[in-house]
């Protein structure tokens, strides 16, 4: 069984709002990725992670989406998020779980196909898909003023990549390291930055730059003007 956690509990601080729920060619961003997710062959089942104050909208959305078979309540930060949908998603013993962020509505089919190839070809314990930065890299160092920072170097940029959801990996490994991480009290804020803690193997796969995380207004004007695209030519 393959299993997606969807976690959508975040509150949007630098949005100004819950993003997950921001209105996008009529519908909330949240509904898109469940929709490409619930018509994934390769997806059983989805575990759709929510604000506390919103789980009567996931029950409403389970409605919608069939493939939904639970909806938890989130916690304070993604990854612990994240946690509580792996725990719940534990009961349905899975070989395999998909993460994917709830407010990046922009996933096409053709990844999720390209994820579970690449895990079965490569056999290692998670793939991520991800771009190459287009803007030259500087890593800097403390600030001068508010905006301003001493250059320290240039990044090389051949060795670099934009990480992106959806993320495949092997259930228990991914179950395994939130427990550890949990226990140390590490915070990531990337599954798969926990297995390379871990000493597990992740590969990488070409992501899409239309695959764009909603994190700032601007992102979502950016966000619509792909799925407008994208859905006159049809879903």
């Amino acid at each position: 069984m393959r299993v997606a956690v969807v976690p959508a509990a975040g509150v949007g601080r630098r949005f100004g709002g819950k993003k997950q729920f921001y209105r996008i060619l009529g519908k909330p961003v949240i509904e898109f990725p469940l929709e490409v997710l619930s018509k994934s062959e390769l997806i059983d089942t989805i575990v759709l992670v929510l604000p506390k104050e919103n789980l009567n909208l996931g029950e409403e959305l389970k409605q919608k989406f069939p493939k939904i078979a639970a909806v938890v309540e989130g916690g304070d930060e993604r990854q612990s998020s994240v946690f509580r949908g792996l725990k719940k998603a534990s009961e349905l013993k899975p070989e395999e779980v998909l993460v994917h962020d709830g407010v990046r509505p922009i996933i096409d089919l053709s990844l999720i196909t390209d994820l579970t190839i690449a895990m079965s070809d490569y056999e290692t314990e998670g793939v991520i898909p991800g771009v190459k930065p287009k803007e030259t890299v500087k890593e800097v160092g403390a600030p001068l003023e508010p905006g301003d920072f001493l250059v320290e170097k240039t990044l090389n940029r051949d060795k670099l990549l934009l990480v992106q959801t959806p993320q495949l990996f092997k259930f228990e490994v991914l179950f395994e390291c939130h427990k550890r991480a949990k226990e140390e009290d590490v915070v990531v804020t990337d599954d798969s930055a926990l297995l390379e803690r871990y000493g597990y193997t992740v590969v990488a796969i070409a992501g899409s730059y239309r695959n764009i995380k909603l994190t700032t207004p601007e992102d979502a004007k950016i966000a619509e003007v792909f799925l407008r695209e994208l859905y006159t030519k049809g879903p």
